[in-house]
């Protein structure tokens, strides 16, 4: 019961998907290159990793933006009362520098009207410049948030650039697999039709005395195995093909004719040597050497903020003030001021825990690249390991194909000339299609097994330079 409706199943399974491909456009003739190409360019999770690249590119400019802190202001006040009016207009401009120097100049009109007195008016332009002291001063503490954005944009890169040849590796696994299968429905289409001929002939032999029922049935039992393989194989493929076209980013009704790729043959050198261009190359490593250099620097910003927070003051004024405008735009007066401020908590328990808990944190991300480390050793040595033993399982199970190949031409010849029974050669075939079968499942382990290699080591889709080192940023200045 429950193999008639599995065979149920899938006869409808391709019944759905040989009415898809009648609908749809021809095949598309794809090389793996091809299909690496359109890969990267147009599937849909690296579409939505390269949006998220793109909005930690636009939180870097925010936070350039927000600590320069540039500012026009148009200033301006008008009041009235039951004697006397006046107003105020004019702008002002202000921006932070590196250093945390703040520099505002200001040019504003004033005029005030008493009942029984003269108008007065006024025009004056103020300069102002605040410069933080001690604690807040430099590009260390200025320029944090835009340290801290531009990291968080490199570890989204670095991410995207590790998905991409992560996605590589995926495409080859499916590109290889849809061969291997497509190999295997051929195989298991040309097994079920040799298996038919020779139980066709066994039941001929059989009513002539020369074979038992029992060889009949056997072959029969054979076939009908062929069968369900040929038509779970048939589906497969169809869920393959359509998985490959979600991956690559076009319609799942799309159809294909995959060209097969030549086996990728590298060179490996010793796993010390694979591990130096792992340990180069690898953006996930890099992002553990930079949270690091970012734990090291937050220690010093911590350490910062046990100073006491000074901050000097300078403000200059020029103006002229008189009954008319002329009197006022003269700016013949000025007056300057000098300030110095000082704010401290002298409570610094809660700070030194911070520096403390800062030197933790650092000596926690230093273990951590350390784990890291250790880890792409391991990945290296066993793909190495994997890479070398797919090579060397790929030519014993090309031998041992011709081997199961020439015995089952051995045996039909024997059978069909009544010197072998029929149980030897249906042995025989069953072997040869599985020797053949497994010659084309380690030939698509020796290739994905080259690509994930050069994934490892970080050379399947290079990363930008400036990706694979850490960045120093921000000064003790």
């Amino acid at each position: 019961m429950r193999s008639r409706l599995q065979s149920g199943w899938l006869a409808l399974a391709l019944a759905a998907v040989v009415a898809v491909a009648q609908e749809s456009s021809p095949p598309l003739t794809l090389t793996l290159e091809d299909a690496i190409e359109q890969a990267l360019a147009h599937n849909r999770d690296l579409v939505r990793g390269a949006l998220d690249v793109q909005r930690n590119r636009l939180a870097v400019e925010q936070a350039r933006e927000a600590t320069r802190n540039l500012q026009v202001t148009p200033l301006g006040s008008a009041g009235a009362g039951e004697d006397r009016e006046q107003w105020r207009a004019g702008v002002g401009v202000s921006a932070v520098g590196n250093y945390g120097t703040r520099v505002g100049v200001a040019a504003t009109a004033n005029q005030i009207a008493v009942d029984g007195a003269p108008t007065r008016r006024r025009a004056e332009i103020q300069t102002t410049i605040e410069q933080p002291l001690l604690r807040d001063f430099g590009p260390l503490v200025q320029q944090e948030p835009v340290v801290l954005a531009n990291e968080a944009l490199l570890a989204a890169r670095r991410v995207w650039e590790r998905d991409r040849s992560a996605l590589v590796v995926q495409v080859v696994e499916l590109f290889e697999t849809l061969i291997y299968l497509r190999h295997q429905v051929t195989c298991d289409e040309e097994f079920a039709e040799r298996m038919s001929g020779l139980r066709q002939l066994a039941a001929a032999r059989a009513e002539q005395g020369k074979a038992s029922r029992t060889d009949v049935l056997r072959m029969e039992w054979q076939e009908g195995e062929a069968q369900l393989r040929l038509e779970t194989g048939r589906a497969q493929l169809a869920i393959r093909f359509q998985e490959l076209a979600n991956v690559l980013g076009l319609p799942l009704t799309t159809s294909f004719t995959l060209v097969p790729p030549p086996l990728l043959d590298l060179t490996t050198g010793e796993t010390d040597e694979a591990l130096a261009v792992a340990l180069a190359e690898r953006p996930d490593y890099a992002q553990a050497l930079q949270d690091v250099e970012t734990s090291s620097r937050q220690e010093r910003l911590a350490r910062r903020r046990l100073l006491p927070n000074l901050r000097l003051a300078a403000t200059q004024t020029t103006y002229g003030e008189g009954p008319e405008w002329s009197d006022a735009t003269r700016l013949d007066q000025e007056d300057w001021f000098v300030g110095l401020t000082a704010d401290m908590n002298l409570n610094l328990r809660g700070t030194r825990l911070d520096v403390a808990r800062a030197g933790v944190d650092v000596a926690v991300r230093e273990h951590v690249a350390e784990i890291v480390r250790n880890r792409l050793a391991v990945e290296v040595h066993a793909a190495l390991a994997e890479y070398r033993r797919s090579r060397a399982a790929l030519a014993l199970a090309a031998r041992n194909r011709e081997l199961a190949a020439d015995r089952a031409e051995l045996a039909r010849t024997l059978f069909t000339a009544g010197r072998a029974p029929a149980d030897m050669v249906s042995d025989a075939e069953t072997d040869s299609s599985s020797a053949m079968l497994r010659e084309l499942a380690a030939r698509r382990e020796a290739a994905v097994a080259a690509y994930r290699l050069l994934h490892v080591l970080g050379t399947l889709v290079p990363a930008p330079k400036e990706l694979l080192r850490p960045t120093s940023q921000g000064t003790e200045s």
